[in-house]
Parts: C-alpha cells; structure tokens; sequence
C-alpha cells in the first residue's frame, strides 16, 4: 500500500494562526501559533504548531535551535492538519473536570 502523500498548504487552509483549537491524540486544547513546513522534523509537508494550555507538549515552539513560536516550555507541540480541529474550545480548569466528584 502506498504511503499516503505529505500534507500540503490546502489541508491546512481551514487552520489560522491565532484560532483555538483541539490537538488528537489526547483532546489538547490550544492556539494555533504556526503553520507551514518544519524541515527539521521528520516528514515532509505542512506542519501545525500549537501553543498549549497545558504542559502536555514537548517543546517550547522551537525545533532543533529554530524557533518557529513562543510558548512556556513543554507547552508546545507540532501535529499534522488532520490533527487539528478548529473551533470555540474555551480552557480547560481544574475546576471543570472535578465536579462530578465532589459530593
């Protein structure tokens, strides 16, 4: 089976810099902080990077000594447009998962 074909700049034409968004695997919340190619990692084809709400990355915005974005350590992360879904997904607080536990 042939590998699919590296993303291009048309799959990632529904993804803006500055718009919220969701990250899979694992439902990671964020802003969209960068589009385009990453030579530095591995793949070709376009690239999104995420400025996370959390520290769930795993990078700063910077890929080998280039910095393509800012954000708190570990509060980064590049995905692929396929990964990335657009839309009004507030911050997750802890306050909002724990309340079906209190009692």
């Amino acid at each position: 089976r042939p590998a699919a074909p590296p993303p291009t700049v048309e799959d990632a034409a529904h993804i803006a810099v500055g718009a919220r968004c969701q990250v899979e695997p694992g439902a990671r919340r964020g802003v969209v902080a960068f589009v385009g190619l990453v030579p530095e990692l591995a793949g070709e084809g376009v690239w999104v990077g995420v400025r996370l709400d959390e520290p769930l990355g795993k990078n700063d915005g910077t890929v080998k000594g280039r910095q393509l974005f800012q954000a708190p350590a570990n509060h980064g992360t590049f995905v692929r447009p396929k990964n990335v879904e657009i839309g009004d997904f507030p911050e997750l607080l802890d306050d909002d998962l724990d309340d079906d536990d209190e009692l």
